[in-house]
């Protein structure tokens, strides 16, 4: 059952290639905010988003944030985040990289819970101008058991190793299996 999850969860996330946006897709002011839609059994990705128009004044990053971490209004999707995770800081470094240091019930994540999150915070967060990568320790450490520690929305995309998702007919094969 469990990799039949994760393989829902990956599949969801390649399937997201077409939808995630870039500043020419949308008004300036307007962001996709993406959560779980892993509770939904009817759902075709693991996330699912919500619009978030950016208030006259508001800095994106922090005010992504913030309505990442108050969760979704839409039915069927749900926030990825542990009850209680907050921002600590914020950075954006050289070359793009966008450095959060979150609070330590960030670090309780795992497996599916964590690639979700990782994929929510990505997703949402290198639709802001300048932000190419996301970067994300917690209280100043990072996560020992990430295999990478910068995530772009094409890490996403990567699946058992592969560099494009697999055949649709395969995956039907990988999915059959697991059950």
């Amino acid at each position: 059952m469990k990799k039949r999850i994760l393989v829902l969860t990956l599949t969801g996330l390649l399937s997201l290639s077409g939808c995630t946006g870039t500043a020419g897709d949308r008004t300036a002011e307007d962001y996709k905010v993406y959560f779980s839609a892993l509770e939904d059994q009817n759902a075709a990705m693991a996330v699912g988003y919500e619009t978030w128009e950016q208030p006259e004044g508001t800095q994106p990053v922090t005010g992504l944030l913030q309505a990442l971490f108050q969760g979704p209004a839409t039915q069927n999707l749900t926030s990825p985040f542990p009850d209680g995770v907050r921002l600590l800081s914020w950075e954006l470094l050289e070359e793009g990289c966008l450095h959060l240091d979150l609070s330590e019930q960030y670090g309780g994540l795992t497996g599916v819970d964590l690639t979700v999150a990782d994929a929510c915070l990505t997703l949402t967060l290198c639709q802001v101008e300048g932000v190419e990568s996301v970067y994300v320790t917690v209280e100043g450490d990072e996560i020992p058991y990430r295999p990478t520690q910068q995530l772009t929305p094409s890490d996403l995309l990567l699946s058992n190793g592969q560099e494009a998702p697999p055949p649709e007919e395969e995956l039907d094969a990988r999915l059959d299996q697991t059950d």
